[in-house]
């Protein structure tokens, strides 16, 4: 901007450094209100990714408790499953032991031969080989009835011990399925885990946006705030040089009236015409000591 050389030229400027200043202000305010915008857009968005990252904590508490309880209840399957196991085993190897048992079509025809062999012995005098004979047979029966004593204490555990063994069965489903809705838990968790991780970027992404518009539009305001300190520096500095412009054209005005009124009240003098009081005075103003001599 080149410098003024007179008051026209100067008040010129200064009209157009009001109306650059007028425009600039509503840039100003322009620009302010987008960085307003931008900044509460992005606190908006902040605030939304902390509501996710509260969720996303919940979560993942929730999934690491989850995982314990899936941890103990995969020991306690596995627990049952050896016990249920174990019993299968005994159960078979029962079965097996029960099918190779000789088993008497009639106990109570061995128990009642064993005790005719037992009252005959005691009641008769028997030869050497009869006896012999009767022993071996009382031993083949008893031998018998042993093994049928066996088969029976078998069968009975073998009775008693199912109730035990579809009650393993029961327990060992229910866990099954317990496991197995807290394995869908953790997958529909890690699934929304994973949804929430997406919009939480996703808002990271719009929240950086906004920031940078932010910063930018702030920048801007300031360069714009800059450039009006200038202007309006530049602006008080012509009115001060106009003002003391007009100033000392105010003060030649007044002293060249002066002048010429100190020149007709001279030529009054000079004619010997009486003069006024505030004649007297412009005289004696520059001049104090005029009628001294």
């Amino acid at each position: 901007m080149s410098i003024p050389r007179n008051d026209d030229e100067i008040e010129q400027t200064i009209y157009e450094l009001r109306n650059e200043i007028r425009n600039l202000d509503e840039k100003i305010k322009e620009t302010s209100e987008k960085v307003t915008q931008y900044a509460k857009e992005r606190d908006q968005i902040h605030e939304k990714m902390k509501e996710i990252k509260l969720k996303v904590q919940s979560l993942k508490q929730e999934r690491i408790m989850l995982t314990e309880s899936i941890k103990e209840l995969r020991k306690t399957t596995r627990e049952l499953r050896q016990k249920l196991l174990n019993h299968v085993i005994e159960v078979k190897t029962l079965r097996g032991e029960l099918k190779g048992l000789k088993l008497p079509s009639d106990i109570n025809t061995i128990k009642k031969r064993l005790d005719e062999i037992d009252l005959y012995l005691a009641s008769h005098r028997v030869r050497r080989d009869e006896e012999r004979r009767l022993f071996e047979e009382a031993s083949r029966l008893e031998a018998l009835l042993l093994e049928y004593e066996k088969a029976l204490s078998i069968h009975e555990y073998l009775t008693g011990i199912s109730p035990t063994i579809d009650s393993l069965k029961k327990e060992l489903d229910e866990k099954k399925a317990s496991l197995e809705e807290m394995q869908k838990k953790y997958a529909e968790i890690s699934k929304e885990l994973d949804v929430l991780n997406n919009i939480y970027n996703e808002y990271k992404k719009q929240a950086d946006e906004m920031h940078s518009r932010f910063i930018q539009m702030r920048e801007s305001r300031d360069r714009l705030d800059a450039q009006r300190i200038l202007l309006a520096s530049r602006l008080y500095e012509l009115q001060r040089m106009l003002r003391g412009s007009r100033e000392e054209l105010a003060k030649r005005k007044i002293s060249e009236i002066k002048e010429k009124k100190k020149k007709e009240v001279m030529a009054k003098l000079s004619k010997g015409e009486k003069i006024e009081f505030e004649e007297l005075k412009i005289l004696l103003e520059d001049n104090p000591d005029l009628f001294k001599s």
